[in-house]
């Protein structure tokens, strides 16, 4: 699966010399893939939807052997995929694939981790998905929410976030699948929301979307000089939400004056 995205990623920037390397269980290792790499200035991506141990530790700690290794190696580390509007784009087109319509309350399911920022941004991809579906609503209060769930090391977990949805009244509930490629937390993430819910729609995993194969070159362009945005990845005078795509290059309105009082 992660070999198909990688397919997308050449098919929009033809001539891109792209590799993938794993740090478990498959080949060629990271380390194996960055020896293979030319001396010339090369690009590392964590393909990674949250930054944790993996994208903070381990991942800079095969960059670092590989320097000090080959002191002419000019390696440049990006950051992971997400929060990020083009993940949430993935997200929603795979529940409207799945036939997860308005009417459907959400439980996005991730991995989870130990590192507390990385459930926060977690939570955060929640929040925007709700946005994204809501755009163009009159009534956004009462749209149904997108709940986050954690596959491991956090809460809620799956199936708790799919009776929190149950109790609020919701009969219409979608599962939604932050992962890359299908496995353990992809199974059980859906028998998970299958047992509370047995009729839910459950999506498919992101695979290789084209959102996905974008996200990814945005990331390669940024590491090489593009600006970083940060936490205004989301921004919507950058980011044409939608609903919202005439707010894009407008400059932001100052603040009224505050006068005090009550």
């Amino acid at each position: 699966m992660l070999g198909r995205l990688l397919e997308r990623v050449r098919a929009l920037r033809p001539g891109l010399d792209a590799s993938l390397g794993y740090l478990d269980h498959s080949r060629p290792s990271a380390a194996e893939a960055l020896a293979a790499l030319p001396s010339g200035p090369s690009v590392v991506l964590p393909l990674l939807l949250f930054a944790a141990t993996h994208s903070k530790g381990d991942i800079p700690a095969v960059i670092g052997r590989e320097r000090s290794a080959r002191p002419d190696a000019r390696i440049v580390y990006g950051r992971p995929l997400g929060p990020d509007a083009l993940l949430v784009s993935a997200l929603d087109d795979r529940l409207r694939e799945a036939g997860a319509g308005p009417e459907h309350a959400v439980v996005l399911a991730a991995a989870g981790a130990s590192d507390p920022q990385a459930n926060a941004d977690i939570a955060a991809t929640a929040r925007l998905l709700w946005e994204w579906r809501s755009a163009g609503s009159g009534r956004r209060s009462e749209n149904p929410p997108v709940e986050p769930a954690y596959a491991s090391a956090s809460r809620p977990t799956v199936a708790e976030a799919t009776q929190r949805l149950r109790r609020l009244g919701y009969e219409s509930v979608a599962l939604a699948q932050a992962f890359l490629a299908p496995g353990h937390f992809a199974r059980a993430s859906a028998d998970a929301v299958r047992e509370v819910a047995p009729d839910a729609v459950v999506a498919d995993i992101l695979g290789a979307h084209d959102d996905l194969a974008r996200l990814l070159l945005s990331r390669y362009d940024e590491a090489l000089g593009a600006p970083v945005r940060m936490n205004c990845d989301g921004c919507m005078f950058r980011t044409p939400w939608p609903g919202r795509e005439y707010r894009v290059g407008e400059p932001p309105r100052a603040p009224a004056p505050w006068h005090g009082g009550r």
